[in-house]
């Protein structure tokens, strides 16, 4: 296909990739991303890609060179009240020589039309590598993480903070995911913004490429558990350090989860009192977790708040339809999308907790908004409220109240796993 008549349309002919175009593909990425990835990651991550879902834009003038590239992942999201399907969008480069010629905008614009035309995944999410390029293109923020480096203190934690002496620590093999897949899969039960994870995915979230160690040990996994089973779990890495004479090691936390407080207690505990290690570096929290009320010294820890998930309607009444809403609503949308025009318009929203419907009206609108601020609500982490504060959203204050009640979530959205 050619490049779509849509903003910033470009002449790059734009086509699905193939097997054949995995060496161009890596080219692109790696150039625009300034890596060289080992062999061991690619060949990890070429099991996860199917090609069907990767466009890229080619220089017919230049001997049809592969100028840049995007695909997505399938996947299940978790969203308030359910799950959906989602497109991961995810490799998304421009080799160096093509930057400021369109070729990205041709790119994210056929990728919307592809899947709307598919009609398979009403959004599309995405980490952002540099988050001023995907507003554009209709991506809002619509989760955050918290990152928080905790010195090594046996008392880090308040003295009544929960506990279960049925409680025990195990070390086990960090790619030992079976163990861990039933906690996981229980706090993604009622968190948005969590992916599902079949085999491939665990391997990848586990996985332990020598090069990529930087100094630091094997990837380790300890486990809480009881004669029940496993509570919760920290895959982390470690770094030594005897600086001064003493430990100053390092723990790296790639991920903790757990299935309740006092778990989540006990794992925390282990981790901030390890012999020889001087920090815990804990990179990607739920904004919500309890360690900020845990803490005896929050201020200790050099918290740092940082966007997340970008979430791009595609089919806004599947979306909206979707998903479940904390408080009733009936409410009357007008949104700005001019590149997904099937979305532009009036639309109107009723549901609750047990069920939506979404469909277009001639009613007058009550909150205006762009396709990009719908993004950033629907998963319940960023506020109404806020746009509104921001400007980004306009409508009368009761109305900014009410929509703010029905699509926030508790818990807050959040995505452990970078892709």
């Amino acid at each position: 296909m050619t490049s779509p008549d849509r903003p910033d349309a470009a002449p790059w002919t734009v086509r699905t990739l193939t097997d054949d175009d995995w060496p161009a593909f890596i080219n692109v990425d790696q150039n625009a991303f300034g890596a060289s990835t080992p062999a061991d990651y690619l060949e990890l991550e070429r099991g996860l890609q199917d090609m069907s879902r990767a466009l890229g834009a080619f220089d017919g003038d230049a001997g049809d060179v592969l100028a840049g590239m995007t695909t997505s992942y399938e996947f299940d999201l978790s969203v308030p009240g359910g799950s959906l399907p989602a497109a991961g969008v995810t490799w998304v480069g421009v080799l160096p020589t093509y930057r400021r010629r369109r070729v990205l905008s041709t790119l994210m614009q056929a990728q919307l039309d592809a899947l709307h035309d598919a009609g398979t995944e009403p959004i599309a999410v995405l980490w952002a590598s540099e988050p001023q390029i995907y507003g554009r293109f209709g991506y809002g923020m619509a989760s955050r993480y918290c990152s928080r480096t905790v010195p090594r203190d046996a008392d880090a934690l308040l003295p009544d903070v929960p506990s279960d002496p049925s409680l025990r620590m195990r070390l086990v093999p960090a790619d030992d995911w079976r163990l861990t897949a039933q906690v996981y899969d229980g706090v993604r039960a009622n968190r948005p913004g969590m992916t599902t994870r079949d085999e491939a995915w665990w391997k990848r979230a586990v996985q332990d490429i020598a090069s990529f160690r930087e100094g630091k040990s094997e990837l380790r996994c300890v486990v809480a558990e009881d004669e029940g089973g496993v509570r919760g779990y920290a895959r982390y890495s470690t770094k030594q350090d005897f600086g001064d004479g003493f430990g100053q090691g390092k723990i790296d936390v790639r991920e903790l989860l757990a299935a309740d407080p006092a778990a989540l207690a006990a794992l925390y505990r282990y981790l901030f009192d390890m012999d020889l290690m001087g920090t815990t570096h804990l990179w990607n929290l739920p904004t919500d977790d309890p360690l900020q009320f845990w803490l005896a010294n929050p201020r200790r820890t050099s918290p740092s708040s940082v966007d997340q998930l970008y979430v791009r309607v595609v089919d806004l009444p599947a979306a909206l339809t979707a998903r479940r809403y904390a408080t009733a609503v009936s409410l009357v949308l007008d949104v700005v999308d001019e590149r997904c025009p099937w979305n532009a318009g009036r639309w109107r929203l009723e549901g609750g907790r047990d069920g939506a419907s979404c469909a277009r009206t001639d009613d007058d609108a009550e909150l205006t908004l762009n396709a990009r601020e719908l993004g950033a609500v629907y998963l319940g982490g960023t506020t109404f409220l806020e746009l509104a504060g921001a400007g980004r959203v306009a409508g009368a204050a009761e109305v900014v109240s009410s929509a703010t009640a029905a699509f926030q979530h508790s818990p807050a959205p959040w995505c452990p796993q970078v892709f």
